[in-house]
């Protein structure tokens, strides 16, 4: 068989044409002498994303590289770790903007092709599976992604940040390694899009804030129907935080936010994710009885790993 009549061949070239494609939008970020580099896409006109975690401390400058032996020099508008995207803009707005598509219809099996740039502009690619799919899902630093999307492999060294893009060329969303500590993961485009309208609007991803310290515990009120379920202990308040001036005390447990289960710190986040700023009624157990109190949702604006 000719290699022109060969799938295999054909395959080979349909990878490295829709890795030649989503290059264009590639950069390469230089993350400093002391970290192995990052790869970011170009999403919007003037706007480059790429992973918070690459940076230490998100630098108010960053170099990038990209097509053609370009270099520019990119400006931070912000950065989410808890969803692991950092914003940049580039004053040179001549690098072209990705195709962005979605991440709706990914599902397990699905090839996938990730593309990035090493240090020195050299274009790197590496395909592979999706290891699973799912629905939204939360982050351990409480951020919100609109789909839990596993690959079945990491990504190469100086990879992290750059586009992922499906089987048709479009860019679903952007590679990360610090959402999971077995596989990496896909931050998925309606994700990042959502981030970067945050980060342009105000320079930060407002998150529900309590003001608390809390550890889960088995509940044993068996006649409640909570045999087996877990409330959250509070054990320490932020002074003037918005749990102490809602009336919440040391020792109370908290089982419920308008009911909701909130008997684990990610069940609490989840209740509380878009409620910044508005009121809750908070179900606890105070001394072995019932208790609501009302609360006003405050902000989080710092890595912590209160609620």
């Amino acid at each position: 068989m000719s290699d022109s009549a060969s799938p295999l061949a054909a395959f080979s070239d349909q990878l490295a044409m829709l890795a030649a494609a989503t290059a264009r939008a590639t950069v390469a970020i230089d993350t400093g002498p002391r970290h192995p580099g990052a790869s970011g896409v170009v999403w919007r006109p003037g706007l480059v994303v790429t992973t918070a975690h690459a940076f230490r401390r998100l630098p108010d400058r960053v170099g990038l590289r990209g097509e053609g032996g370009g270099e520019w020099l990119a400006s931070a508008v912000g950065a989410d770790p808890s969803t692991d995207i950092a914003v940049f803009r580039v004053a040179d707005a001549s690098a072209e903007p990705a195709a962005i598509g979605d991440a709706v219809g990914v599902q397990a099996g699905h090839v996938l092709l990730a593309v990035g740039r090493s240090p020195g502009g050299e274009v790197m690619a590496s395909y592979g599976m999706v290891l699973s799919a799912g629905g939204p899902w939360q982050s351990w630093l409480g951020g919100s992604l609109d789909r839990a999307i596993r690959l079945d492999g990491g990504l190469h060294e100086g990879m992290p940040g750059g586009p992922v893009v499906d089987a048709h060329g479009a860019v679903i969303g952007i590679g990360s390694t610090a959402l999971s500590r077995s596989q990496a993961m896909v931050v998925p485009s309606a994700t990042v899009s959502r981030v970067v309208d945050a980060l342009l609007a105000s320079g930060h991803v407002a998150r529900a804030y309590l003001g608390i310290a809390a550890q889960p515990v088995l509940l044993a009120d068996q006649s409640a129907g909570n045999g087996g379920a877990t409330g959250l202990l509070i054990t320490s308040l932020a002074k003037g935080g918005p749990a102490e001036a809602g009336g919440i005390i040391v020792g109370d447990i908290l089982r419920e936010a308008d009911g909701q289960r909130a008997g684990s710190l990610r069940e609490l986040r989840q209740a509380l994710a878009s409620r910044v700023g508005e009121s809750v009624r908070l179900s606890v157990l105070r001394g072995g009885q019932p208790a609501e109190v009302a609360i006003t949702v405050g902000q989080w604006r710092q890595r912590t790993s209160r609620c």
